[in-house]
């Protein structure tokens, strides 16, 4: 718990959400753990109220499951989850694509290339914190870019979960390949290039597939370790 820090006295419930959703991302509290209000309002220097609302939103966002007579655990997901998450992921992913693969111009491929090369340096310092929301802001940056507010927010809504599945695959596979996402991203980035949406809808199908396989090792390592 020392390594949560102080919370400012703006926005309250908003930071408290953003300290716990990165301690479950990171893998500090990990899946089953259970999330006891007190500790919180301790460590945080906050009231109950603000990490009760938090616990609600994230409950909302699939990372907490609240049960009304044991309280808030960290989310452990099953394998289903995973196959729901990704394929929901391919289809927000590809809709993004049929919106903007004809608008995209080279500053907007400057910074997805950019991108691609800021993460081979985060994966070349093992700053893999960084590795992460580097891999995380290229997806975010097309979905954006689709000013479809419907999209928009339905992405917001699996993409914390998303983030989590992949510590846990981290954990579950220590010596990962962390260069096949720098491969991945730049099939992605090519096919826009090309404007050709059938290669990008293959290359985001067989990317993700790839991606929720590996999740669901790291799922069955937490399940087996119960």
């Amino acid at each position: 718990m020392s390594t949560f820090s102080q919370i400012r006295s703006i926005s309250l419930r908003e930071e408290v959400v953003e300290q716990i959703r990165t301690a479950i991302i990171e893998g500090r509290l990990k899946p089953n753990d259970h999330i006891v209000e007190q500790v919180f309002t301790q460590h945080l220097g906050v009231s109950r109220t603000p990490v009760r609302e938090a616990l609600i939103l994230l409950e909302r966002e699939g990372l907490v499951v609240a049960s009304r007579n044991r309280g808030c655990f960290v989310r452990a997901f099953t394998e289903e989850d995973v196959d729901s998450i990704f394929s929901m992921r391919t289809a927000l992913e590809n809709f993004a694509g049929e919106l903007i693969i004809d608008k995209l111009d080279e500053n907007d491929y400057q910074y997805l290339e950019n991108n691609i090369e800021k993460q081979r340096q985060f994966i070349e310092a093992e700053d893999f914190k960084n590795v992460r929301s580097t891999d995380m802001a290229l997806h975010k940056f097309l979905i954006s870019r689709s000013e479809h507010p419907l999209l928009k927010r339905n992405w917001d809504e699996i993409v914390a979960q998303i983030a989590a599945l992949l510590y846990v695959r981290a954990e579950a596979i220590p010596n990962y390949d962390e260069y096949l996402a720098i491969r991945d991203h730049q099939a992605i980035v090519d096919a826009y290039r090309q404007r050709d949406l059938n290669r990008l809808r293959a290359e985001n199908k067989r990317i993700n597939e790839r991606v929720a396989g590996e999740c669901r090792l790291g799922v069955r390592a937490v399940i087996e370790s119960k």
